[in-house]
């Protein structure tokens, strides 16, 4: 077989152009950290990186929600408590009004001190996160509870506001006013304790006044007991899915992402067989016709 300088020529331009694509190949994984670039470089690692993100990216909307909900569970916990310590001191002033030693303004002036607790717990049953009634149910618009020439009033729902929080996993972040303060019972018990002081019942006021009062307490403190467990399970989620997306963050990596060392090592043969191949190339199609001529 003849070979000719053409011949030549031509194959040591398809090595030099081969050397070259394999040493830009390494200077982009260099510039961008990743081991490829397009789906056809590496089909298979496409499809792995693909899952991965996905997984990812549901993970951190999972997490959004786990923190929106726990915003929500923190505020009912807070007017709950909020709730409890005025119940709480409704039931010392009812005790206290109940023991027939008390002159009528005393009465009075007692009476006037649980009607301001009144108003306030009825401010509790209107408490607003983020712009949102969370006591409404659905209904989270306006405030649920209202005071018109009827009486007290609750206009919201039994609306339940859930949220995902895994793939199969939902959670209730909300508590209504029927479940919270058992419509507006737990108002009406604190007017009895009011009317009863009003009119010195002291019967009234060491019984159903004080039962109502009681009953509204171990209801509050039922629906804190709920919603602790609530937030329990939020956390034992949020760990979770921080440890899963530690670990599909660490297997992208992997497929993706490119050891360093091991690829500016690669980069530095490639260069140096680059250069060997040009000064190569330079000798063997150095000589020419007009070399031998002269």
């Amino acid at each position: 077989m003849r070979i000719t300088h053409r011949m030549i020529a031509d194959t040591v331009n398809v090595n030099l152009q081969q050397s070259l694509h394999r040493l830009q190949q390494r200077s982009e994984q260099l510039s961008t950290g990743k081991s490829f670039h397009r789906p056809s470089q590496d089909p298979v690692g496409t499809n792995r990186v693909m899952r991965y993100r996905d997984s990812i990216n549901r993970n951190e909307c999972y997490r959004l929600n786990i923190s929106e909900a726990r915003g929500w569970l923190q505020a009912t916990e807070a007017a709950l408590m909020d709730g409890l310590d005025a119940l709480q001191r409704i039931r010392e002033l009812c005790i206290y009004g109940a023991n027939g030693s008390l002159a009528e303004a005393e009465l009075l002036s007692i009476a006037e001190e649980v009607h301001e607790f009144y108003r306030h717990l009825v401010g509790v049953g209107n408490t607003e996160y983020n712009g949102l009634y969370i006591f409404g149910g659905h209904q989270t618009g306006s405030p649920p509870y209202w005071e018109g020439a009827a009486g007290i009033e609750y206009i919201g729902d039994e609306g339940q506001r859930l949220l995902e929080i895994s793939s199969h996993q939902e959670i209730v972040m909300n508590l209504d006013g029927l479940r919270a303060f058992g419509g507006i019972e737990l108002m009406k018990a604190v007017s009895a304790v009011q009317e009863a002081l009003t009119a010195g019942n002291q019967e009234a006021l060491s019984g159903q006044a004080l039962s109502g009062i009681n009953e509204g307490i171990d209801l509050l403190l039922e629906c804190l007991s709920e919603i602790g467990a609530r937030q329990k399970r939020l956390e034992v989620m949020d760990d979770t899915l921080f440890e899963g997306d530690t670990q599909l963050k660490q297997r992208l990596s992997e497929v993706e992402d490119i050891d360093i060392a091991l690829v500016i090592t690669e980069y530095m043969m490639e260069e140096y067989a680059y250069r060997a191949a040009l000064s190569t190339a330079s000798r063997i199609l150095q000589p020419s016709l007009v070399d031998y001529l002269s």
